[in-house]
């Protein structure tokens, strides 16, 4: 029997995969209603309030700092759809790698990269000859794997597990292709070299009113975002639609997207897909703590820090960054600096607390300041890891969704946003042309 077009879609969750799946999915005419459980829209995206040690204006980020947007990507589009005001591009201030006991410049930078220590002259030339490097055809390679084919065993040894630790929480190991699916895009376009300059500069940009503005500015436009709804319950109905149960309310609709992190959609489907709840429950997350802390400004570093630390040197600090001083979101005359540790290594028990954590930060930055206010994040379950064998496993979990019924989010799609904005907007073109049957 043919399932009548929907019209009416329950996204559950309001995070930003929630939201950017709503978004979409209206553009074609669809009716959404997004349902979050929490009092507020934006899942880990969220600029949170944070007054000064006198009571200042002052916040603090508890996902991305900032958004990395490419020319044209489905991220910029986005901005450009929201009319979303962003505050301009500035240069950025040092940037560091922490590795054999010393500071030295970050490998991001070309400069850095030829300074790079623990590298030779035959393995700074081995990474010269990357733009000859033919494209892998591995379906399951792992960071490790990618990034020695194409720059070679010493940037994988040296470079990549500080690069990796201090964006993605994990080992390159451990980590699959499909966590950072632009870098398979990049070298079917050339390799990294000749598919960057291909797809052109990257440039990290600012909302005002900081990257929770994002989430804000999709809620306010979709309408229909409910907050303090939690779900329940899903119930199958005849002829393929579904009911919604939450607190003392239901709800029906022909297709439910839920965007939940991975345990709580386990919860959630394990009565109506018990299958594809049991791929849930395997996918790993990760736990981080973060720090947030004011110094006074030290001079030279008003335009900002970062610090990666090569694992495991930093004994489970996995690096810190800062805001610029003229960022509104900070105290003017302070150092607003966010430190990270945990994810997937293991943490020396005297980095649980500030004391020893201020101490460890003092071995790399030894002229950071005692903090004159501290503020500590415990974020459970804050990345996904993605895993060889990761696409798989995704693939046998939509199998096992009943008609009807979709999942997605930054377990599916890896947890960079440019990269998850690209993949539900791809995503949500093929669920609408098929009026998201599944």
């Amino acid at each position: 029997m043919d399932i009548p077009h929907p019209t009416r879609v329950i996204v559950l969750g309001g995070g930003i995969s929630g939201l950017l799946a709503a978004w979409h999915l209206r553009r074609p005419g669809l009716e959404i209603e997004v349902w979050e459980a929490s009092a507020s829209v934006g899942g880990w995206a969220q600029t949170l309030a944070w007054p000064g040690p006198q009571g200042e204006p002052g916040f603090l980020e508890r996902g991305p700092q900032g958004l990395l947007v490419g020319r044209g990507g489905a991220l910029d589009r986005l901005l450009r759809d929201l009319d979303l005001k962003l505050r301009p591009s500035r240069p950025k201030g040092p940037r560091w790698l922490g590795k054999g006991g010393r500071r030295h410049p970050s490998p991001a930078t070309l400069a850095g990269l030829w300074q790079a220590p623990g590298l030779g002259m035959f393995e700074q030339l081995r990474m010269l000859a990357e733009p000859f490097i033919p494209a892998g055809t591995e379906a399951e390679e792992t960071l490790q794997a990618f990034f020695t084919r194409r720059l070679g065993e010493g940037f994988a040894r040296e470079l990549l597990p500080a690069l990796v630790a201090g964006v993605l929480a994990a080992p390159p190991e451990r980590i699959g292709m499909d966590t950072l699916p632009r870098l398979k895009r990049l070298e079917a376009r050339g390799g990294l070299l000749i598919g960057g300059l291909r797809a052109g500069p990257e440039h990290t940009r600012l909302p005002v009113g900081g990257t929770g503005a994002l989430a804000q500015a999709l809620a306010q436009r979709l309408g229909g975002v409910i907050t303090d709804r939690p779900a329940r319950a899903l119930e199958r109905l005849p002829e393929g639609r579904w009911r919604v149960h939450g607190e003392g309310l239901s709800t029906d609709a022909e297709a439910v997207v839920v965007t939940l992190p991975p345990r709580r959609a386990a919860a959630l489907l394990r009565p109506v897909a018990p299958e594809a709840a049991r791929s849930l429950e395997t996918i790993p997350r990760l736990d981080l703590r973060v720090w947030h802390s004011r110094h006074p400004m030290v001079k030279g570093w008003e335009r900002g820090i970062g610090l990666l630390i090569h694992p495991p040197e930093g004994r489970g600090l996995l690096g810190a960054v800062s805001f610029a001083a003229d960022d509104p979101r900070g105290v003017p005359g302070l150092l607003q600096v966010r430190t990270y540790v945990g994810g997937a290594y293991p943490v020396d028990p005297a980095l649980n607390e500030w004391s020893g954590l201020f101490q460890e930060l003092r071995r790399w930055l030894p002229d950071l300041p005692e903090p004159v206010q501290v503020r500590e994040d415990l974020c459970p379950d804050a990345f996904p890891l993605l895993e060889p064998g990761h696409r798989a496993r995704v693939g046998r979990l939509l199998g096992d969704l009943p008609l009807g019924l979709h999942w997605l989010g930054a377990a599916r799609f890896g947890p960079g946003l440019p990269d998850l904005a690209e993949s539900i907007e791809e995503w949500a073109q093929t669920a609408a042309a098929s009026r998201i049957k599944g």
